[in-house]
């Protein structure tokens, strides 16, 4: 009669039975031991349940995993080199081109009337990036009609490269700019105030309104 083999020896065999690589024998004894053995039979089906890579299939799977990885990799760099760049773009818009309103101050701002009647605005300021001017509008201001001009100056975080096309030249020193209004030999009155002609035309402000809230830098 054979002698019956060990438990312990039965599961210790189980992975190379289970990967094939086992003799027909010991296949065989295997087999029979599993047909009565409740203990090995549960081993058997735990073992048989887990993934077992053959030697020889495991560098393929391994490459695909790297290959996966490195796609994720590139995703990611090239969704960093964007975003970076997003951000290096807006704030170089920033800097360059968002604008701001220079705030009125005589220190700053100075009208003179040339002997052709042309009105010559002085802007001392360090810098500016552009112009907001009006063609002369007739309003009715303490009883008289005048023809009147607005005009604002704006700045950037940084000197602005459209500002050089804009009219504007340099003046007596080094800090000093000149721009002359538009049609100066009709203008009555001259005021520095921020408006927005979009706003305006879409019922959102009105230049009544802007007229009370302008500071008057020049009258004839």
């Amino acid at each position: 009669m054979m002698k019956e083999i060990k438990c312990t020896i039965i599961q210790d065999l189980l992975p190379l039975y289970i990967d094939e690589v086992v003799s027909q024998d010991t296949r065989e004894m295997v087999e029979k031991h599993l047909q009565h053995c409740e203990k090995c039979q549960k081993a058997y089906e735990t073992m048989k349940g887990k993934l077992y890579i053959p030697a020889e299939n495991k560098a393929p799977i391994i490459k695909k995993i790297n290959k996966k990885w490195r796609k994720k990799k590139v995703f990611i760099s090239m969704a960093s080199i964007v975003t970076t760049a997003i951000i290096l773009l807006g704030a170089f818009a920033y800097v360059f081109y968002y604008e701001t309103v220079i705030p009125y101050s005589e220190a700053l701002f100075k009208i003179e009337k040339q002997n052709d009647n042309q009105l010559t605005l002085h802007y001392s300021g360090e810098s500016y990036a552009a112009v907001n001017e009006t063609h002369p509008m007739t309003f009715e201001i303490d009883g008289e009609k005048k023809n009147v001009s607005f005009i604002f100056y704006t700045k950037t975080m940084a000197e602005s490269p459209s500002r050089n096309l804009f009219n504007y030249e340099k003046g007596f020193n080094d800090q000093e700019y000149t721009f002359n209004l538009v049609e100066s030999d009709t203008v009555d009155a001259v005021y520095y105030v921020d408006f927005d002609v979009e706003k305006i035309t879409a019922g959102k402000d009105s230049w009544d309104s802007i007229l009370k809230r302008a500071e008057l830098i020049w009258e004839k």
